[in-house]
């Protein structure tokens, strides 16, 4: 990457960084428009980052594009996360239950090889998005293979939010902890630890999250 094309991520990134604490501590409030020429004079930049910008954080589900108005603010508040994470701990606990006998040794070897590249990556503003791409791509393997369609499904559609791993940076060591337990439960083939592993990750991401946005505010 070209001296020129590292200055410009990151100023995308620090764009991305200021418009969501202002998002995530209530200074920008649910419908407020994000205007480009705006935010490029508030921080001094061309509008070429911050469209960059608001379209990632479009992808993190903080800002949304609606037809004749533009960005506006989609803010994640407290009862979001408790309402995401407290289905998920319910029902991804089952989906992976579920799927435990159907999980191969390949998969397991996938697994593994996931939670060696989580726990040895260094968590920065240029590792953030892997992480979050592993991160995602080790849940869907442990219910990948569910027979219960339903349970599947509805977990699918809930999702990973993508900006926990950049709120969570401090309980990153915890997090990883929590990923080597479900591991090591689905290589013991152990169905009631495994269910237990999940629900627990789960609700602990969800209080972290929840103490984390306090702080913000």
């Amino acid at each position: 990457m070209s001296e020129k094309d590292t200055n410009f991520s990151k100023t995308v990134t620090n764009v991305i960084k200021k418009i969501r604490k202002e998002i995530l501590n209530g200074t920008l409030k649910k419908g407020d428009r994000l205007i480009q020429d705006e935010w490029a004079r508030k921080l001094n930049v061309s509008r070429m980052p911050i469209r960059e910008a608001l379209t990632y954080l479009e992808m993190e589900g903080l800002v949304e594009n609606v037809p004749n108005k533009g960005a506006i603010v989609t803010p994640i508040t407290k009862e979001d996360i408790e309402e995401i994470y407290q289905l998920r701990s319910l029902l991804e606990g089952v989906v992976v239950e579920q799927s435990l006998p159907y999980i191969t040794d390949e998969d397991v070897q996938t697994l593994e090889q996931i939670l060696i590249q989580m726990e040895t990556l260094v968590l920065t503003d240029e590792t953030e998005e892997e992480y979050s791409k592993l991160n995602a791509r080790f849940h869907e393997i442990l219910h990948k293979e569910c027979p219960w369609g339903r349970a599947k499904k509805y977990v699918d559609n809930l999702g990973i939010s993508p900006i926990a791993p950049k709120l969570l940076a401090k309980y990153h060591k915890r997090t990883q902890e929590d990923h080597r337990r479900i591991y090591e439960a689905v290589v013991r083939r152990d169905v009631q630890e495994l269910k237990l592993a999940m629900e627990l990750h789960l609700l602990r991401t969800k209080n972290n999250l929840i103490e984390t946005l306090k702080e913000m505010n």
